[in-house]
Order: structure tokens, then C-alpha cells, then sequence
């Protein structure tokens, strides 16, 4: 009766809240019954191996090995139909070697303190959630989601890899994203309508030891609303609006959308959200505004009960560094599970960037472009660790300045390295 309750729980991490959908091994993390206050899941995944360019530099860096940590926790407690989670995620990069002395090829900037082993490429996130649901009655339900995060930024894409790629390689040394999203529903689970009501607060600081970049930092306060239509059992259109008032920095401005989608039930074997928008951005200063066509995918395919692929992504506005440059990137990613054993899988991922810059002022032209492929085989040799390989290919093509000068900020990199996953 034990196993079969703490199955149920496991069932619950995956489908409400897509905890085993994170987690890219064939090691689930296992679910612990903490007497009648809950249930906890620990989970831990290694990575050691070689990278042949580390800071991604246009002619190459010196090969040094790398060791990573990915830690990850999550408490869940259910009553009825009434749930709240609570969790941590960690991901911790170490660089051995010490590139900052003797070596001809390290840009300016990378060892302005000293020499430190990589100091621009070794990192460490941290991510801090709650995630809470409540049925209110049976027509109206409340959502709550809360995060804090300390994010690295990625060598060569500029402000980082979801922030704006468009003016510089340079970038600040990490920011601290506070998130919090309220939202109420109303109508019945099968009800024919249905009707969405949030607000999304977003509080973003930056930091870096190359100098302060106050310019940067930005709170939104951003109010939506969806009308949802449900067609069948497992499909549900929807319309909606939003509005964003994003302020501090040099970039205040007002954000105004417009857009549908459809939600495909989870219950089926193709289950997920297209959302498809247009994007207004005025600003307050006399930079010119943005309108542009936005998307956002979640998508997950089970074509076989031993095979998974998932796809997200979107498109959405990004700024510059130094100049000011306003752009629109675009991101998808990717993924492909498959056990072809018992005890043998395999991961497939790709995930492209391209970046386009549109400011008119700017002095850059073109698009940015990064691709990235990962093949990964894993070998569960207990229930609860599996060990295994992987093979990482990272590439970059940029535009040049407007008088036609290569901005040198091409590359290509390859990772090669071991893998643990294990649940306690």
C-alpha cells in the first residue's frame, strides 16, 4: 500500500508540476513519504569532462577540464485536490586550469583581478521556488508561483542567452531574477469556458566585476487575462490580453499584447501550449518602438511508451549592452528520450538561437546565430544511479558593423565528458 502511494506521489511531481520532465536522465527522482506532513525528492546529476574552447573565443582557448554539479530538491505536500511545493536547483561549473597567466590569448577583461582558474567561465546557479494550488470551490481555483534565481551569464551571446546577444561578448559577471505570478481561474474542470485572470511581477539586477551596468536593472508589473473555449475533452482554445509596465534603468517603457493559442490536454499523447501574439513595445524615450510577431511553445510527444519529445521555445524582445541596441530573439529547444533497454537510453537535444537586431541607431547589421547539439547515453546500473557518456557541439555566426568589419565573434566548441545521475 506504501509503494503504491508514494507511485501516486511521484505521478503527482510529473503531471502537476513536471518535475521528471526537468530532469534529463533516465533516473527518476525517487519519491520519500515524510509521515503525514508530505513527501520529498532528492536528486543529484554530475558531469566531468573536457571543453576545447571554454571562453568561446573566434580562434580558440585552451583546452581545460571542467566538473559539474546539479543538485536538486523538491518537498511536495497534497491535501485533496489542494497542493504546494516547495524546491531547490542548483548547477555549479568548475574550470581547472589557470588560463590568466602565460597565455597570449586571453581578451581584455577576463583577468581583471588577478588570475582566477577561468573566472569567466566557471559559474554557479541557484534557484529557489514555490509553487502553490488551491481549489477554492469547485468553479473557482487560485494558482501561486514564486521564484528566485541567480543566473551566470553565457560567454560569447553577449548579455546571456535569453537577454540580448546584439552589441558586445562582454557581459556581466551574474544577475539575480526575482519572479512572482498570482493567478485565479474560473469555471468548472470540464466546464465548456473558462476564465484566466493574472499578474506576473519581475525584478531583475545585475552584477559584474567590469563596472556597474545600473542601466540594466528593470522591474515589471504585468496584469493578463485569457477567455479559454474547450473543444472536446482534451482541447481548449484561447484569446487573451496583456500589459506590462516595465520601469528603472534607460529602457522604461510600456509592453502591450495581444494573442491566441490552443492548450492540448496532458492526459493525451501529444500534450502542451502554442501561444501566438502581437507584440507592442513603446518607449518612453525617443528610441523607436518595437512591433513585432511573438510565439511561445510547450510541446511533449510520446509516440511510444518508451520515447519522449519535447519541444519549447519563443520569440521576444532583447537589448544590447553598451549601445543601447534593441532586438527581437528567437529560441528553440529541442529534446528526444528514448529507453531503448531496460536499462539502456539514450538524449538527443538541439536548441538554435537567432537574434536580429532592429534598432536603426545601431552599428551592427545581420543576425546572430547559435546552434548547439548534445548526444547523451546513459546506462542505469541501480534503480538509483545511472552512468554515462556525452558529446557536446556549440556554434556561432554573427553579423558585422555597418561599414562591413567583422565583429570576430564566431566560434566553435566541443565538450566531451562522463555523466552520474542518482537519486538518494
Amino acid at each position: 500500500m506504501e509503494s503504491i502511494r508514494l507511485k501516486v506521489l511521484g505521478q503527482m511531481f510529473c503531471l502537476a508540476f513536471g518535475a521528471c520532465a526537468s530532469v534529463a536522465s533516465a533516473v527518476e527522482p525517487r519519491i520519500f513519504q515524510v509521515g503525514d506532513a508530505g513527501a520529498i525528492s532528492p536528486h543529484v546529476r554530475l558531469e566531468f569532462g573536457s571543453d576545447n574552447n571554454p571562453l568561446r573565443s573566434d580562434d580558440g582557448s585552451e583546452q581545460a577540464l571542467f566538473f559539474r554539479l546539479e543538485p536538486e530538491f523538491r518537498y511536495l505536500v497534497r491535501q485533496r485536490n489542494n497542493q504546494l511545493e516547495l524546491g531547490y536547483r542548483g548547477d555549479f561549473i568548475q574550470y581547472f586550469e589557470d588560463y590568466c597567466l602565460g597565455n597570449q590569448t586571453v581578451r581584455p577583461g577576463d583577468c581583471v583581478q588577478g588570475a582566477p582558474a577561468f573566472n569567466r567561465a566557471s559559474f554557479e546557479d541557484h534557484q529557489l521556488f514555490l509553487n502553490g494550488f488551491l481549489e477554492i470551490s469547485s468553479r473557482l481555483r487560485a494558482r501561486l508561483e514564486l521564484s528566485q534565481t541567480i543566473d551566470h551569464q553565457e560567454l560569447g551571446t553577449g548579455l546571456s542567452s535569453n537577454r540580448g546577444v546584439l552589441d558586445s561578448l562582454t557581459e556581466p559577471d551574474s544577475f539575480s531574477t526575482s519572479r512572482a505570478r498570482a493567478e485565479l481561474s474560473y469555471g468548472a474542470a470540464l466546464a465548456r469556458g473558462q476564465v484566466r485572470v493574472g499578474i506576473n511581477f519581475t525584478d531583475q539586477q545585475f552584477d559584474s566585476v567590469l563596472g556597474s551596468f545600473s542601466n540594466l536593472e528593470e522591474t515589471a508589473v504585468a496584469p493578463d487575462a485569457r477567455l479559454l473555449y474547450r473543444i472536446g475533452t482534451r482541447t481548449q482554445v484561447f484569446a487573451g490580453l496583456g500589459f506590462a509596465d516595465v520601469t528603472g534603468g534607460d529602457s522604461e517603457r510600456t509592453i502591450n499584447r495581444q494573442l491566441v493559442g490552443v492548450e492540448f490536454d496532458a492526459s493525451a499523447i501529444t500534450s502542451g501550449t502554442i501561444t501566438l501574439s502581437n507584440e507592442i513595445e513603446n518607449f518612453s524615450s525617443n528610441r523607436r518602438d518595437l512591433n513585432f510577431f511573438g510565439f511561445d511553445v510547450e510541446l511533449t510527444w510520446r509516440p511510444r511508451r518508451f520515447s519522449t519529445v519535447t519541444i519549447s521555445g519563443g520569440r521576444q524582445s532583447e537589448r544590447g549592452l553598451f549601445n543601447d541596441d534593441i532586438g527581437v530573439a528567437t529560441r528553440i529547444n529541442a529534446r528526444w528520450q528514448h529507453f531503448w533497454r531496460d536499462r539502456f537510453s539514450t538524449l538527443v537535444g538541439v536548441r538554435l538561437a537567432i537574434d536580429d537586431d532592429v534598432d536603426e541607431f545601431s552599428e551592427f547589421e545581420g543576425q546572430d546565430t547559435q546552434g548547439r547539439f548534445r548526444f547523451e547515453a546513459n546506462y542505469n546500473i541501480r534503480r538509483w544511479l545511472d552512468i554515462g557518456g556525452f558529446v557536446e557541439l556549440d556554434t556561432r555566426s554573427g553579423g558585422e558593423l555597418i561599414d562591413g568589419t567583422d565583429q570576430v565573434r564566431d566560434f566553435d566548441r566541443t565538450l566531451i565528458g562522463f555523466t552520474a545521475n542518482g537519486t538518494i
